[in-house]
């Protein structure tokens, strides 16, 4: 199915089995960015510009993205340093909180915030989901997709 695109975005795309990509598009062009390999694991991350040199042409916010390409980096290099031997889920909620780098500490945007911030893990079927800024917001556990998937094992039995 062909899907069309109106404007530019940016999709994160994993499985249960570890596959992930990062798909980058505008009207016109797609590009698909797959995993870094690191350690022993895969990471991606998508922010709300485009990283890869294909698309930065493309990406007409010219660096007014609030931040967007800090906290990027702030992902990748905490991801692999932070996360390797520690529980994912904490490290992770550790990240979006901004302990270790600029993330969603928007005090000094007066008309901008993040909406909410959200962990897939996929090994286990749970979200975790902080509606608001993570600093401020607890996360909680949504178990939809973990009911969705097992409840569907269930019904095949």
């Amino acid at each position: 199915m062909q899907l069309p695109i109106a404007s530019n975005y940016n999709i994160l795309i994993a499985d249960k089995r570890g596959k992930m990509v990062v798909v980058e598009c505008t009207p016109n062009i797609k590009k698909i960015g797959e995993a870094k390999s690191v350690d022993d694991g895969y990471l991606v991350c998508t922010v709300n510009s485009f990283i890869s040199d294909k698309l930065k042409p493309y990406d007409f916010a010219k660096g007014d993205d609030y931040h967007s390409y800090t906290r990027y980096s702030v992902v990748m290099d905490n991801c692999i340093n932070n996360v390797k031997n520690n529980d994912p889920v904490v490290e992770t909620q550790k990240l979006l909180k901004g302990e270790y780098g600029f993330m969603c500490q928007y005090d000094d945007e007066p008309d901008f915030e993040t909406i909410w911030s959200s962990i897939f893990d996929l090994s286990n079927l749970m979200i975790y989901r902080a509606e608001g800024d993570p600093r401020r917001k607890k996360f909680i556990t949504d178990k939809r997709l973990h009911n969705i998937v097992i409840g569907r094992k269930d019904a095949e039995k």
